[in-house]
């Protein structure tokens, strides 16, 4: 079993490290939800979940410039050639939605 009080702590700070940048682009709805019973953290981005299991706070940060990056960014612009790779290695953690 892991260290809930370490993780509820890493969730407080992640969200601190976070605000600041979500304020700055209008983002409202997220979260650092820890769910113990499967093993997992998740950063929650509006309705976008990222699989940041075991990462440091500097790499969920990452995660987070990943986001904008593909959500602002990329929305009215083409990466090239590369577009569809580069912006499959940016998603690879991101949690596909499941249909109902």
């Amino acid at each position: 079993m892991r260290d809930m009080k370490y993780l509820e702590e890493k969730r407080l700070k992640v969200l601190e490290e976070i605000k600041p940048i979500c304020e700055a682009f209008a983002i409202t709805d997220y979260d650092y939800e820890i769910n113990d019973d499967i093993y997992t953290e998740v950063l929650r981005l509006d309705n976008t979940k990222i699989n940041c299991s075991i990462n440091s706070i500097s790499a969920i940060i990452d995660e987070v410039i990943g986001y904008l990056f593909i959500n602002y960014y990329c929305e009215n612009r083409s990466l090239g050639a590369f577009e569809t790779q580069v912006k499959n290695r940016i998603t690879s953690t991101w949690m596909k939605k499941v249909e109902e």
